[in-house]
């Protein structure tokens, strides 16, 4: 059962999420790379764990993933001072 305080669209990207790192941790272990399957696995029990209500849907941590474009953004404000 997909997690109740999740809106229909984000229901759709864990789904589509979930069946794509799945088949890419199939690729990675048939061509025998065990690291890179073993974090797509990890992509992968995430966001089936967030869609059946098992974590939430949001993570204060997502602002720690340099990645991440809010955390970019963050980043580059802390880099250049605002002068008075």
């Amino acid at each position: 059962m997909p997690n109740q305080s999740l809106r229909q669209s984000e229901i759709d990207s864990l789904q589509y999420i979930s069946s794509m790192t799945n088949e890419l941790v199939q690729m990675a272990e048939a061509s025998r790379f065990p690291m890179i399957s073993y974090l797509l696995g990890m992509a992968y029990a995430e966001a089936f764990d967030v869609l059946r209500g098992a974590r939430p849907a949001r993570h204060a941590q997502l602002s720690g993933n340099p990645l991440h474009p809010k955390a970019q953004a963050k980043d580059n404000r802390a880099a250049h001072p605002r002068r008075a």
